[in-house]
């Protein structure tokens, strides 16, 4: 399966936000996620967000999740932060009871969320830069 994803930028106009960057990804026209500010990834963000609630199933399979090296960040929210090798950089492992989520801190950069993408089986193509900033790429969905 393949899909079309736009990274699209603006400016905020709104009360508490004006001014701040917006990065947006549309993914096959349709908007999943953005963010705002600056002085991280936002690319790398907005992708690992629709990542992680699009492939929560692909991410938390056994093959993926229980070969990290997982150390626990904070006792309190039972949050496990990775610690192995580049792959899975910028993963994090959430447990509360009988449920696992994986997190993915797409701020450690675009470059870590492709790694993570890949070894779920999504590789993304450059297409072409549209228009002044914005950014298309193809992802190439294995089933």
């Amino acid at each position: 399966m393949t899909k079309s994803l736009e990274f699209r930028w603006t400016v905020s106009k709104g009360r508490n936000t004006y001014g701040y960057n917006i990065c947006s990804l549309w993914v096959d026209g349709v908007k999943v996620s953005s963010c705002n500010g600056g002085g991280y990834d936002m690319q790398g963000t907005a992708y690992a967000e629709w990542l992680q609630a699009e492939f929560q199933d692909r991410l938390t399979k056994p093959d993926i999740a229980d070969q990290a090296d997982w150390t626990i960040e904070s006792e309190k929210t039972n949050i496990r932060k990775y610690t192995g090798d580049r792959i899975f950089y910028g993963m994090g492992l959430n447990i509360y009871k009988t449920s696992r989520r994986i997190v993915l801190d797409g701020g450690c950069g675009m470059d870590s969320m492709k790694r993570i993408a890949e070894a779920i089986g999504i590789t993304l193509q450059y297409v072409r830069t549209k228009g002044k900033d914005n950014t298309v790429y193809l992802a190439e969905i294995k089933e």
